[in-house]
C-alpha cells in the first residue's frame, strides 16, 4: 500500500485513527472524507440478507436426517386437525402410498405449499411450535403427490412443486369428511413403513393403523396405564408394584412421538411425555431435544422426584421387610436415605462369603452372596449377627480377614446406605484391626517354582486368625499372606487342593489375557507339589515329584541315583 504507513500502536486510546492514515499527513485537510479519499467516488450502498428460494428448498431435502420423517410429520398433522385415527395403506407393487384421516381437513391448500408457514391455529402455534416445513419431507420421499380435502384437491409431480411451477387447485364439491394424501413412487420398502410407524405409534394419542391393522399404543396417555402430571409433563413410573430392580431406564414422548430413550436394551422403562409448550424438538426431524443435556437433567430431577413421593406411599403401608426390597430403585435415584429410620437391612446392602475367597471373582466365580433373608438392627445390635467392613486386596493384603469373616458367617457391608443410617455405628472395620496368625506345629517351609507362580509354602497341622480379642482357627483351608504381608502360603494338613492359588494370582497377562492353559499346569503341579511334602515316606514324595519321562525312551528300564542338595536342588544323577 504506496502512500501509507502503519500507526503507531502507543497511539492513545479514543484518539486512534482507522487503520491506516496517509504518511506524513496526520491531519484529514479540507476537500472531503477520509473515505472518499480512499476509495474515490465510488457510490456507497446498503445490502441485506436474501433467500434463494429455489437454492434453499433443494438444500433442504439434505437437512432431513432420516428419511422416515414424513411418517411422522403426516401423523402430527392428523392429530393437530383432531382426527380421531389415522390409517396409512401401502401397496408395495406400485410403490403407493395413502394416507387418510378424518380431522378438520386442510383449510388451504397454498398455506400447505408455502414453506415455513404451518397454518395451524393459534392455539396450536403457541402449544407445539410447528415449524411449517413438514409437507416439504413427503416431496422429498415421493415422484407425485395427491392430495384431497376440505377446501380443494391437488395432484402433481413433486419436482414441479419444488421447481415453484404453479399448481393447480382443483374445487371439492362434495368432501366426505377425509383428508386423503396420496404418494406416488414412494422410496420406502414395506417393512420399513411398518417398522417405523410401529415405533411412532407406541405414544401417539390417536389409533394408527397400517394396511388395515391397528398398530399398538401401549405407551400412549390414553393407553390405561397411570400416568401422573409433573414439572416436566406426565410420567408412569415402573417397578414400584414389586420390588424387581432399579428400574432407571425412560423413554420420552413428545407430542405423542418418540424423542429420546435412556438405555436401549432395557424392557422396562419410566414413560415420559413431555410438555410440548416448553420443550421443543430440533428442527427440521423433531429427533433431537434442543437444549437436550438440559431437558434430560430436569426429566430425571422429575423422575427422582415422582418415585420419592410413590415411595413415601409404600413406606407407610407396607411392613419393613418389604419396603426395604425397594433398595435397589433408591440406590440408584439417591433415595436410600428413606431407609436411614427402617429398622431392617436391605439384603443388597450385605454380603456373605459362601464359598473360598479369591483375588478375582470375575475369573474363578464369585463367593459371595446375599442373605436369604433381610437382618434387623436387634439382630446386629444383640451381635447375633456381626457386619465387617474389609476393603483390602487379597493379592496384595492377603486373605486372612476374609478367611476370618467366612469362618465366623460375618456380613460384609456392601455400602449404597446412606451416611445417615443406623448401619454405620455397628460395623466393624476389619481394615483397622490388627492381624496376626499363628501356625500350629508348623513342620517345615519349601518354594513352589511354577510355570507362572513362584511362592513359600509354609506346612503345619492348622493356623490361628487373631483379630482383635477373636480367634478362628483353619486347618482344612490354605490362605495367602499376600505380597505386602511375607509373600507366602500357609497350609494345613487337610487341605490337599491348589485353591490357594486362586488367592496368589489372577493369571493375567500384562494385556489382561487370562492364561487359562497355564492356571491349570500350575494347578496340576501345585496338588503333586502338596501330595509329596505331606507324605511321611521320602521316596512316595519324590515319586510324586518325578515328571513323566515318557518322551524319552533311552531311559526305559535304567536305573538311577539321584542326590539332592540341602535346597532341594539336584545337585547329581548317576546310572546305577
Amino acid at each position: 500500500m504506496s502512500g501509507f504507513r502503519p500507526l503507531s500502536p502507543h497511539a492513545p486510546y479514543g484518539r486512534r485513527p482507522l487503520l491506516y492514515q496517509p504518511a506524513g499527513n496526520n491531519s484529514a485537510p479540507s476537500g472531503g472524507s477520509f473515505v472518499s479519499r480512499l476509495f474515490g467516488d465510488k457510490t456507497m450502498k446498503q445490502i441485506s440478507m436474501q433467500v434463494n428460494q429455489g437454492n434453499l428448498v433443494k438444500s433442504l431435502k439434505f437437512s432431513f436426517t432420516n428419511q422416515t420423517t414424513v411418517l411422522g410429520e403426516l401423523l402430527q398433522n392428523a392429530r393437530r386437525a383432531d382426527a380421531t385415527a389415522v390409517q396409512f395403506e401401502f401397496a408395495p407393487e406400485t410403490n403407493i402410498l395413502q394416507i387418510t384421516d378424518d380431522g378438520c381437513g386442510i383449510s388451504s391448500l397454498e398455506t400447505l405449499l408455502t414453506v415455513a408457514e404451518s397454518g395451524w391455529d393459534a392455539d396450536v402455534v403457541a402449544q407445539e411450535h410447528p415449524f411449517g416445513i413438514g409437507f416439504l419431507s413427503a416431496l422429498f420421499a415421493c415422484r407425485h403427490i395427491a392430495v384431497v380435502s376440505k377446501n380443494g384437491r391437488i395432484s402433481v409431480n413433486t419436482e414441479d412443486v419444488l421447481a415453484f411451477k404453479p399448481v393447480t387447485v382443483f374445487p371439492v364439491t362434495d368432501w366426505d369428511g377425509i383428508t386423503r394424501i396420496t404418494m406416488i413412487g414412494v422410496e420406502f420398502e414395506s417393512k420399513l413403513i411398518e417398522s417405523t410407524l410401529k415405533r411412532f405409534a407406541k405414544g401417539f394419542p390417536i389409533p394408527v393403523f397400517f394396511n388395515g391393522e391397528s398398530l399398538e399404543r401401549e405407551h400412549a396417555l390414553d393407553s390405561g396405564l397411570d400416568f401422573i402430571d409433573t414439572e416436566v409433563g406426565s410420567i408412569h413410573l415402573v417397578g414400584l408394584d414389586k420390588p424387581d430392580g432399579a428400574h432407571y431406564a425412560f423413554e420420552v414422548y413428545l407430542q405423542g412421538l418418540p424423542i429420546y430413550r435412556s438405555h436401549l436394551y432395557c424392557s422396562t422403562t419410566h414413560i415420559v411425555h413431555l410438555d410440548s409448550a416448553r420443550f421443543h424438538a430440533r428442527l427440521p426431524d423433531r429427533d433431537k431435544l434442543i437444549d437436550e443435556s438440559d431437558v434430560l437433567k430436569l426429566i430425571k430431577a422429575a423422575l427422582r422426584q415422582a418415585i420419592e413421593s410413590r415411595l413415601l406411599q409404600l413406606k407407610s403401608t407396607l411392613s419393613a421387610q418389604d419396603f426395604v426390597q425397594f433398595f435397589d430403585m433408591m440406590r440408584h435415584w439417591g433415595l436410600s436415605a428413606l431407609l436411614n429410620d427402617v429398622d431392617v437391612l436391605p439384603q443388597q446392602a450385605v454380603c456373605k462369603i459362601t464359598s473360598y475367597p479369591v483375588c478375582n471373582s470375575e475369573l474363578y466365580g464369585c463367593f459371595t452372596a446375599y442373605p436369604k433373608k433381610p437382618v434387623t438392627r436387634a439382630e446386629v445390635e444383640s451381635r447375633q449377627v456381626e457386619i465387617v467392613d474389609i476393603e483390602g486386596d487379597i493379592q496384595s493384603d492377603g486373605a486372612a480377614r476374609f478367611m476370618f469373616a467366612w469362618m465366623r458367617d460375618s456380613l460384609i457391608y456392601y455400602g449404597h446406605l446412606d451416611n445417615g443410617h443406623w448401619i454405620h455405628s455397628m460395623i466393624r472395620y476389619l481394615d483397622e484391626e490388627e492381624v496376626t496368625v499363628d501356625l500350629v506345629h508348623e513342620t517345615h517351609i519349601s518354594q513352589f517354582k511354577g510355570s507362572w507362580v513362584w511362592v513359600d509354602v509354609k506346612f503345619c497341622d492348622a493356623y490361628r486368625i487373631r483379630i482383635g480379642n477373636d480367634v478362628v482357627e483353619i486347618a482344612d483351608h490354605a490362605f495367602y499372606q499376600g505380597s505386602g504381608n511375607g509373600d507366602c502360603i500357609v497350609m494345613p494338613k487337610d487341605d490337599g487342593s491348589a485353591a490357594v492359588l486362586n488367592q496368589v494370582s489372577t493369571f493375567q497377562s500384562e494385556h489382561d489375557d487370562y492364561q487359562e492353559a497355564t492356571h491349570d499346569t500350575d494347578c496340576d503341579d501345585f496338588a503333586t507339589f502338596v501330595i509329596a511334602n505331606v507324605l511321611k515316606d521320602p521316596s512316595h514324595a519324590f515319586q510324586r515329584l518325578l515328571p513323566s519321562f515318557q518322551g524319552c525312551p533311552a531311559l526305559y528300564g535304567k536305573a538311577f541315583e539321584v542326590v539332592l542338595d540341602d535346597n532341594g536342588e539336584v545337585a547329581s544323577v548317576t546310572a546305577v
